[in-house]
């Protein structure tokens, strides 16, 4: 985006990807139609800044960042009863409009407080896998630090457990991106990585050092941790590990491409199930929440007033 537009709406921030600085100039343009107060920034050492991106603190924790009062309560409800461990951002979550875990709870607040709301939701997104959700986490690890898991705090932003149509048990292990890339760093140094990737070979080459190295590391993460849970689920049950993302967030499917590319085709394994963020916002509105679909797309996948402050410049025009 040229700079003069991103200066104008308070999201000029140079460690911006290009598809991380629209999704912030879009959330600044939603943020302004609604007439909500600006946030700020401050890194160590420097002034504090506006950020467009951002709601002021004063208002953040009534809930304004979030596409309606119920989503709002459910997520003051999550934050009060997380899990032991979680780790939730709070001022993150309440003031940056860019949040993931912000896009989490407006995506699914809803199917946690309704159980039937929950299984057409699912049982939508996964037909072969989920015929009814019978228990709901968010920010959820069966084990923090247990060594009979992963023995490290990884977790996932959504977890769903039902029965699958043959009526056997089954989940869905879900990580969500908005903005993010898949940069993080690597975690080759834990052993019982490498031990967990030969017992499952989930993957082609399990040896393989770029399975723990930026931007598989977290994806490999998650799947190994999704492949414990199955077995502790017991005989018969089934499994996936799901991310979401936008269609247009280049860097994260780089890396859910690449990392697709790793896996072995084995029918037995947890399958590996990426989905747009667009494919989950339809589903949203198929099953008659038409309402939410459509605030959903305007906050997070509607581009096009990003193109009109491009097509609609005038040259020659005075400063």
């Amino acid at each position: 985006m040229p700079a003069d537009v991103l200066k104008r709406f308070d999201v000029d921030e140079r460690g911006d990807t290009r598809f991380s600085s629209c999704a912030r100039l879009l959330q600044s343009i939603w943020r302004e139609r609604r007439n909500i107060a600006i946030g700020s920034l401050k890194h160590p050492g420097r002034k504090s800044r506006k950020l467009g991106s951002r709601v002021a603190p004063a208002i953040a924790r009534t809930g304004i960042g979030f596409l309606a009062p119920d989503i709002a309560r459910i997520t003051r409800h999550e934050v009060a009863y997380r899990e032991i461990g979680a780790l939730i951002e709070e001022r993150r979550l309440w003031e940056n409009l860019l949040s993931s875990q912000g896009l989490t709870l407006n995506l699914f607040a809803r199917a946690r407080a309704d159980r039937d709301y929950a299984t057409r939701l699912f049982s939508t997104l996964f037909p072969d896998l989920i015929a009814e959700v019978t228990d709901f986490a968010l920010e959820h690890s069966p084990g923090r630090g247990d060594p009979r898991y992963l023995g490290d705090y990884t977790a996932f932003d959504l977890f769903v457990a039902g029965l699958g149509p043959d009526g056997k048990p089954t989940f869905a292990a879900i990580e969500v991106k908005y903005s993010e890339t898949m940069r993080q760093p690597g975690r080759g140094a834990n052993p019982r990585y490498r031990e967990l990737t030969r017992a499952y070979a989930l993957h082609l080459d399990p040896e393989s050092p770029g399975l723990f190295a930026e931007p598989l590391a977290q994806l490999t993460a998650e799947h190994l941790l999704a492949a414990v849970i199955r077995d502790q689920f017991g005989e018969g049950a089934r499994g996936a590990f799901a991310t979401i993302a936008p269609a247009g967030n280049r860097d994260a499917w780089n890396a859910i491409e690449l990392y697709r590319m790793s896996l072995a085709d084995e029918p037995d394994h947890v399958a590996f199930v990426p989905l747009t963020l667009e494919a989950v916002i339809h589903a949203v509105r198929s099953i008659g929440d038409a309402e939410l679909a459509d605030a959903l797309h305007e906050r997070y996948t509607d581009f096009s007033p990003i193109h009109a402050l491009i097509d609609d410049w005038q040259p020659f025009a005075e400063a």
